[in-house]
């Protein structure tokens, strides 16, 4: 054994490597510090067999994706970060099983969470474990074993009705050219607010760029995936609401906005306009101050309006209509810029009215010819 070393400062100096790591112990006397180096083998011994703590591992999967990730989606993925912490601050990473993941995720049900907020919940915990076995040594993720509770509510996206539709249809001048782009050409919000002149040129639309509302500021960021980057035939119906509304505008010109897009207000304002001006807006029930005072002095009162459905609904809506014209899977999911089609067929797809019409006529015909033949024989 190599003698201490003693420090002009009268410490005593020992080195160790201990789990790979040379760390250097002073104390006052050759005890102490054996003391000292004791202690931090027996921690060593006990993070080998407990893990590091779950919160040491959940801030550096953290400080890692963070700069990863597109504005809009750090804050669902942050807060997933947080609650995780708090469900297991102060157990190692071994220490946390699949039992003990599905405990907490049930607690979620039982508060009546959504089956999207509880699988966003499972994946980022998933991640933490993944990140913590990629970067960090780890050896095991207990959500590979892990199912998510059964029965738990699901929203699914509606397509407009019918009645919706013609009106939207019957109206695509003014800002109806915004619903009329995502009706006719399956375009996302963001991909609408970010078209240029320059984006619509030989009978198609390039599709290269999103805006994302930094709070109310609009910034300009690649589409929502690489998949979400295509090129939509400009469909006979769009052309014809395009007119030419492009004429007098410059190449680098946003479509909605001019010289720069929309803030997030200036969309909300004419969306909501353009669905009340079509007859598609309810009243919520609630009030607000309208800042003007009746004759007595009383303050006056509006009532909220919202619309009856969103821009992204005439998104499904042209989903919905690839699927009922038999368009291939495959080109469906180009034209709606999914890295899945099944997800175009799980929230997208909807059989309209008159495609269940149509499949009666089919089937009635079907077995009418089958009792013609069999009262034949």
């Amino acid at each position: 054994m190599a003698r201490p070393k003693t420090r002009s400062d009268g410490l005593i100096e020992r080195t160790r490597t201990i789990n790979g790591k040379k760390m250097h112990f002073y104390g006052h006397t050759a005890k102490e510090v054996q003391a000292k180096i004791d202690a931090a083998v027996r921690e060593a011994a006990e993070i080998r067999e407990k893990g590091p703590l779950f919160e040491d591992v959940a801030d550096a999967f953290w400080t890692d994706k963070e700069q990863k990730l597109k504005y809009n989606t750090r804050r669902g993925y942050r807060h997933a970060v947080e609650t995780a912490k708090g469900w297991f601050e102060g157990y190692g990473m071994r220490e946390i099983s699949t039992t003990d993941i599905a405990r907490c995720l049930s607690r979620m049900e039982a508060q009546s969470m959504a089956y999207k907020t509880i699988a966003n919940q499972r994946s980022v915990i998933s991640m933490i474990f993944r990140f913590w076995c990629t970067n960090m040594g780890g050896d095991r993720n207990p959500c590979d074993l892990l199912r998510l509770p059964q029965g738990l509510p699901q929203t699914k996206r509606r397509a407009p009705t019918d009645a919706e539709i013609e009106k939207v249809k019957a109206h695509t001048d003014g800002f109806g050219l915004c619903a009329a782009f995502a009706m006719y050409a399956g375009l996302r919000r963001g991909e609408v607010m970010a078209l240029q002149k320059k984006d619509l040129a030989g009978g198609k639309i390039s599709i290269t760029k999103a805006v994302v509302w930094h709070s109310n500021v609009p910034e300009i960021e690649p589409p929502k995936t690489a998949n979400s980057i295509r090129k939509v035939p400009i469909l006979a119906p769009l052309a014809e609401a395009l007119g030419n509304r492009l004429d007098g505008l410059k190449a680098n010109d946003y479509i909605f906005g001019g010289a720069q897009p929309y803030t997030h207000a200036q969309f909300i304002n004419a969306w909501q306009q353009y669905c009340v001006s079509i007859g598609c807006a309810h009243s919520t029930g609630a009030e607000y101050d309208y800042f003007k005072r009746s004759r007595p002095g009383k303050t006056q009162h509006k009532h909220t309006i919202a619309p009856d459905f969103t821009l992204h609904q005439l998104r499904h809506e042209f989903a919905s209509v690839l699927v009922q014209c038999d368009v291939s899977p495959q080109v469906a999911k180009e034209l709606m810029g999914h890295a899945d089609i099944a997800t175009t067929q799980k929230w997208y797809a909807e059989a309209k009215s008159w495609a269940i019409e149509d499949a009666e006529k089919a089937l009635n015909a079907h077995f009418s010819r089958k009792k013609i033949v069999k009262d034949e024989n």
